[in-house]
């Protein structure tokens, strides 16, 4: 049987919000979801960059997966969850932990686990490895391809990407329906003719500027969604043509552009430090408590303030 298809169109990579004592800010994680899932395909819980990921322990991606599950409920939206560990042994755990954290709050939405598997693993022998995951896993995986991540381990296998030949022997497994990716264009040309013996393949774009210059037939994958949902949905369902009216008047095409071209210049602003710039922001706007990040940026305040000020000028802070 055909797993689980992932959505297309926007998926917003959501920042984790934490209380002072370092647990995770659940009222916060509500308010937030509340204001992007409304405009979003799904979320993309702890990812090892605007999630902040990698510092989280099992425990907290289980809090993390329960309190979104319970905030979810409100505006159903499908979960992208990431559950990389540092070894193979280490993230079989995570995804059982994660797996009976979304039985015990019997979760009614879609479920994906995401895994960047040349974190822990190299290119020889994924097949094998993912028949294991997902025998085990319980719900649909979604690869991580990121080369710039796997080029900053300390430890790292000979190459940073999946290779293409070894992607066409994954999504010969079932319970594999979709990538995200970043890297070069001329690679997302070869993931795709990999892929396309699955039709329902999603391979999701990982760069935001990558989007809006080249968009993916699946959609994006956007920190800068956690400050303007309305803008990434306008700009994604655009370019996906995923338009009720399957028609784009002028004055339509005016304001995608428009919009196009202010997501270009917050991203310019808040690319320095991403996670501090909009965390900083949601806690002003009093979305979230407090801007605590488990890897916190210096000078950052002009960033945040020419931010601020783009905001206010575009009038709804959720453009």
């Amino acid at each position: 049987m055909e797993a689980l298809s992932p959505p297309r169109g926007l998926i917003v990579e959501l920042v984790t919000p934490f209380k002072r004592d370092g647990g995770i800010d659940g009222r916060g994680l509500g308010r937030l979801l509340d204001r992007v899932s409304p405009y979003a395909q799904g979320v993309f819980l702890a990812s090892p960059r605007a999630g902040e990921g990698k510092a989280l322990t099992p425990d907290l991606r289980v809090e993390l997966l329960e309190q979104a599950i319970l905030s979810i409920r409100r505006n159903p939206v499908p979960i992208f969850m990431w559950v990389t560990g540092e070894s193979e042994d280490k993230t079989r755990e995570t995804i059982l932990a994660l797996k009976e954290a979304a039985k015990r709050q019997k979760h009614g939405a879609d479920l994906f686990w995401v895994d960047t598997p040349l974190y822990y693993h190299s290119n020889r022998g994924l097949p094998h490895l993912y028949e294991d995951l997902c025998a085990i896993g319980g719900a649909p995986f979604i690869l991580h391809n990121d080369p710039e991540l796997i080029g900053s381990l300390a430890k790292s296998f000979k190459r940073n990407n999946i290779r293409t030949a070894v992607l066409k022997e994954l999504t010969a497994l079932k319970g594999i329906t979709g990538l995200i990716f970043s890297g070069s264009l001329d690679r997302a040309h070869h993931y795709q003719r990999a892929c396309r013996g699955r039709p329902h393949f999603r391979i999701y774009d990982g760069d935001e500027a990558h989007f809006l210059d080249h968009p993916s037939r699946s959609g994006a994958v956007s920190i800068g969604a956690n400050l303007a949902p309305g803008a990434w949905e306008k700009i994604t369902q655009s370019s996906l043509h995923l338009s009720s009216n399957g028609k784009e008047y002028p004055d339509r095409l005016q304001q995608i552009w428009e919009s196009g071209d202010s997501l270009r210049s917050m991203r310019e602003i808040y690319l320095k430090a991403p996670v501090a710039i909009i965390k900083d922001i949601l806690a002003e706007m009093g979305i979230i408590k407090t801007p605590v990040s488990i890897t916190p940026a210096e000078d950052i305040e002009e960033s945040r303030t020419r931010l601020m000020e783009l905001i206010t000028r575009l009038g709804d802070c959720r453009l």
